[in-house]
This record gives structure tokens, sequence and C-alpha cells, in this order.
């Protein structure tokens, strides 16, 4: 009985031994969940976020800017909020009032611009010079700046994403972002360096949710997705144009081309290059443009009874006559026609310069500048010819 006492004892003690060895690794390993939770939760941002605006106009596209709202107000110590031209109620597409506590004089540096888009309204936006201003002012100092949508376009016209890879609204999206300089990709949203640019609405989300992974990291960004149960199953494999029926796309198009097509077309013209302006015969051919100035004075007023200017000038058109004969003729006007023309109005000049000086009679000094003048315009018919 001894014996089995003290093993029965040896036992108790392996048992005892053992729960207290599992009770310790089970404290543990909670302590090291613990650790690892706190680790996710405490999780410091790549970079140091403090302020974070979305744009918002009238006319804006709620969930453009509401999504990555929701989204981004995930980081903690964040302060996001709205920001317009001027603050105060600003509707959106439907007439839905938002507050815009802050207004563009109240906002001179942020750490992620996000801008939504719209239809129309968005399009106007472009057009807006302080608005335009703003935005490249801060981005000057964003980590981030970001676009939903035709947001896109807007910051497009800005000339920031010039040379850029990016994405919108699926609308001609490849004709109008080759607009503004940039180069679009069919995908849901595209970062290239700060610049972060996404697809039509709910796309937003997906932008704003990598923002986050790259800030944040994985386990971070799960638990976002989580907080919101972001798990999206939509009724049918659409909504892109690459996934959608042809017949639905043509339909879309159609409805927005009836709202934004003149606009863009417009749009497009304005940004298409001028063609230099041909320079008249007379800036190209300088010679013949001081003869034709001496002409016009002398004519115009012996046209009018008055033969002062053609006694004072008519030595002077004989001058000129000759300088014009030995001027290099503009490549455009170099023909047979122009070269005899000149021949005979340098003659001319020069034998109307001897009638002035020998003082002939009124009659035949009219006679002479008006003769003179026809032949001035024979060398121009000629050089049009």
């Amino acid at each position: 009985m001894k014996k089995y006492g003290l093993l029965f004892v040896a036992l108790l003690c392996f048992l005892q031994n053992s729960l207290l060895q599992a009770q310790s690794s089970k404290e543990d390993s909670l302590a090291k969940r613990h650790d690892e939770l706190m680790k996710i939760i405490m999780t410091q941002p790549k970079h140091p976020i403090k302020n974070i605006g979305v744009y918002v106009y009238d006319g804006y596209n709620t969930l453009d800017a509401i999504g990555p709202y929701q989204v981004l107000s995930e980081l903690m110590t964040v302060n996001i909020f709205f920001v317009a031209k001027e603050k105060g109620m600003v509707k959106n597409q439907r007439g839905l009032k938002v507050q815009a506590d802050k207004s563009f004089a109240d906002v001179d540096k942020l750490d992620i611009l996000i801008i939504p888009g719209g239809a129309k309204e968005t399009f106007l936006q472009t057009q807006d010079t302080t608005v335009l201003n703003w935005i490249r002012k801060i981005d000057k100092t964003t980590i981030y700046t970001a676009s939903v949508c035709t947001g896109g376009w807007i910051l497009g016209a800005t000339g920031l994403l010039k040379g850029k890879n990016v994405t919108c609204n699926w609308y001609d999206a490849a004709e109008i972002m080759k607009m503004y300089g940039a180069n679009f990709k069919q995908e849901r949203y595209v970062q290239d360096g700060k610049y972060w640019t996404s697809a039509g609405v709910t796309a937003g989300m997906d932008m704003a949710l990598g923002i986050m992974n790259d800030l944040m990291g994985e386990k971070y960004t799960k638990g976002v997705m989580l907080d919101l149960e972001y798990d999206p199953k939509p009724p049918y494999n659409a909504g892109s144009v690459t996934n959608t029926d042809e017949i639905v796309v043509d339909m879309m198009t159609q409805m927005y081309d009836m709202g934004l097509k003149p606009l863009f077309d417009a749009e497009k013209k304005k940004l298409l290059p001028v063609a230099p302006k041909k320079k008249s015969i007379f800036e190209q051919w300088v010679a013949l443009n001081e003869y034709h100035k001496i002409m016009s004075a002398t004519f115009h007023s012996a046209e009018n009874g008055d033969l002062k200017p053609l006694y004072q000038n008519a030595a002077d058109l004989a001058a000129k006559a000759k300088t014009l004969k030995l001027s290099a003729i503009p490549a455009d006007y170099k023909k047979d026609g122009v070269v005899n023309s000149i021949t005979l109005l340098e003659k001319e000049s020069i034998a109307l310069a001897k009638l002035v000086a020998k003082k002939k009679s009124e009659e035949e000094l009219k006679k002479g500048i008006f003769a003179l003048h026809d032949r001035f315009h024979e060398v121009m018919e000629e050089c049009h010819h």
C-alpha cells in the first residue's frame, strides 16, 4: 500500500506541474496575442497624416466624397473635413446638403487632398482658375493628392497629371485625359508617385483603402475593411466598360453625350495648337513695303489735286524703286510676272522723277503718278496671281 501511495503522490505532482505549465503557456499565448493586437491598433503611419481635406462644390457626386471620407476617417487622430471655395452649405447633384466648415481662405496646407467628381458642374470646375490655383497651391505640400471619378478632369486641368498614369470615369476617358497630357489606364485605381486617381464613384473607396494600405499596412487595412464590412457582392459581374453589355455601354454613352460632349468638343478645339498667322506680303518684303508707303502718301494727295507730296517724294520713289528691284523676292512671290512688273516700276519711277525735275505741267505729272500707281497694283496682282 505504501508503494502505491508514493506512486499516487508522484502522479498527482506530475499532473499539478502539467496544469501549471499549461496555464503558464496559455497566459503566455494570451499575452502574445494581446501584444499582436496592440501592435495592429497602434500601427504608426508611413507618413504623418494630420489634415485631410475633401473638396466639395455644388453638383459633386455624393459617394465620390463620402466614400473616401468614411474610409480615411478610420485613421486615428486625423482631422478630416470638407472644404469648399466658400464655407457653408454645398449641394450634391440631387440637392443633398453638406456643411463645408472651411473655405479656400482657411486652408493653405493639407496632407491629403481628395477631389470628387460629378458631371457638367465638374467640367465647369476645370474652367475656374481660382479652384485650379488653390489645388496647385495645396499640392505643393500634400503627401497624397487624389481624385475620384470625373474629379480627374479637375486635377488634370491643373496640369499636375502631365506625363502621369491615371484613371478616371470611363466616359471618353482616354481622349479627355490625353487632352490634359495624362496616360489613361483602364484600372480600378492608379497610383503614380503621390498622385492617386480612381475610376467612377464606388472606386473611390477602393482607392482610399489603397492609400490606407500604403500608410498603415495589411492588418490595419483589413481591420478598416471589417469595420466597414467592405465585402462587395453585386448581383451582376458588371459596372465597368470591360464587363458590361455593349448595348448598356452604348445607352450610357449617349446619355453622357447629351450633357458633356458639346462641352468637351469645345474644350478640345481651344487646346488645339494655333497655326502661326502667315505674314503679309509687306511683312515679308520690306523693300516693297517701303515703296508702298511713299506711293500711298504721294498718290492719294495727287488724287485730291495736291501735288506737293509728289514734288517732295519723286526722287525718293525712284530710289525706293531701285532698292526694290535689287531686293530679294520672297519665295512665295518669285514669279516671272513679278520680276517684269518690278523692272517696269523702276523704269517708270525714274521717268516720273525726271518729269518732276523738269517741272512739267501738273496734267503730265498727274498722268505720270496715276500710271505709276497702276503699275504698282500690277506688281501686287502678279504677286498674288
